[in-house]
């Protein structure tokens, strides 16, 4: 916010807008304590406050808003609700609608799949959401997996894993042989998300032991997807109805940042499933001190859970959301897109300020290429009629001579 403040002139801070909008995280707190979420939203809603700003309140999302801003933003940064202008379809009134990106989101808390079907019915109602974009209507499938963003899911791997472990060791195939980390069973039950594998254990603190075996590790991640019942004709998991999927998706946040760490490993290291496989292998595989002394930059925090992390989203891309050998090529991992960052923010802003419209603007303004290539070809037609009208002018009875 100190940095917005530089950044946006003074005369603009006034009627500037700012919103916060809190996701999983804050989801899970409610759960909990609905007072407590209370509490850290007036608490942040009296900080930005403060600020010279016109501040329009912090609320929390709900995971099929989440999931609907994120398409929201891939999409209008791919400029895929607007079709492109030329200056000779300007005098057609037909044009094609664009197909748009899917959108695949991964949190710390949760993870959302959004995305518009090809011919099918949307089967589970609170999954269908309805736009109206630029002047084309949208039906996009959404859900919010809760509990399954990266750092939940590891919570509830531990919470399974533990209750068959002994003398307060676990033994974890997701981490490097040689890592080792104590954890608090208080704070592996503090979560919503681990409360169904909670068992009085004879121990108030246990050790987490790295093995690095990474099949070993995607049996164990394959343990939290219940993919024994689907109510519907296609399901993801847990009995989630899922569309088939179609088209391309943009794969972003955490799916980014951890496969982008894997891929500069080495060149098409996770060009496809196979290859991910064999570079999550070699990966998990290394001792613990060998990966810190290849990797001096990246914090530690993130860098132990780069094994599970990989090895969790290629269970959830293909065993959970379904995707094959043959669609992989169709996840596109993105950062950003034309300097901005592929994320639900955007979106959420874009939908606050009523920034995208519902229908197409009528008078769509001309690409600066076109407007000059107009222009030159007119100057040209008008030079051309003066050209002719003087030489009309010099010479009249050429134009009136009978014909012999």
């Amino acid at each position: 916010m100190q940095m917005s403040t530089k950044l946006i002139p003074a005369s603009k801070h006034r009627e500037t807008p700012v919103y916060l909008g809190a996701t999983a995280g804050m989801r899970l707190l409610r759960m909990e304590s609905e007072q407590a979420a209370d509490r850290v939203l007036a608490a942040v809603s009296r900080s930005l406050s403060k600020y010279p700003f016109d501040f329009q309140g912090a609320k929390i999302i709900t995971g099929q808003e989440e999931g609907a801003y994120g398409w929201i933003t891939i999409n209008y940064l791919l400029g895929r609700f607007t079709q492109e202008q030329r200056w000779l379809t300007l005098i057609s009134t037909d044009h094609q609608k664009q197909e748009t990106f899917g959108a695949l989101d991964l949190g710390g808390a949760s993870t959302q799949i959004t995305f518009v079907p090809l011919n099918s019915t949307i089967e589970a109602p609170e999954n269908s959401l309805q736009f109206r974009l630029y002047g084309e209507d949208y039906s996009v499938y959404t859900h919010s997996f809760l509990c399954y963003g990266k750092d939940q899911a590891l919570w509830q791997k531990l919470a399974m894993d533990i209750q068959v472990s002994s003398g307060g060791i676990l033994r974890d195939p997701c981490f490097h042989p040689g890592f080792k980390k104590v954890v608090n069973v208080s704070e592996l039950y503090g979560s919503p998300c681990t409360k169904r594998f909670e068992k009085k254990l004879p121990f108030d603190q246990f050790q987490i032991q790295g093995t690095g075996d990474y099949e070993q590790c995607q049996q164990s991640i394959l343990k939290l997807f219940n993919n024994s019942y689907c109510p519907y004709s296609h399901c993801a998991f847990n009995g989630v109805f899922l569309p088939p999927l179609h088209g391309n998706f943009g794969a972003f946040s955490a799916f980014y940042f951890v496969m982008d760490f894997f891929g500069k490993m080495a060149k098409d290291s996770v060009s496809s499933p196979e290859k991910t496989t064999e570079t999550l292998k070699k990966f998990c595989s290394k001792p613990w001190e060998e990966v810190k002394t290849a990797s001096p930059t990246v914090k530690e925090k993130y860098l132990n859970e780069y094994c599970f992390s990989g090895a969790y989203i290629l269970t959830l891309l293909l065993q959970g959301y379904s995707f094959t050998a043959n669609s992989w090529n169709q996840i596109h991992f993105m950062g950003k897109i034309k300097d901005s960052n592929a994320g639900w923010t955007l979106g959420y802003m874009l939908n606050l300020t009523n920034m995208i419209p519902a229908e197409q603007p009528l008078s769509p303004p001309l690409p600066h290429s076109t407007y000059v290539t107009l222009m030159v070809l007119f100057s040209l037609i008008l030079f051309a009629v003066a050209i002719i009208g003087l030489f009309i002018c010099s010479k009249p009875s050429y134009f009136w001579k009978e014909a012999v």
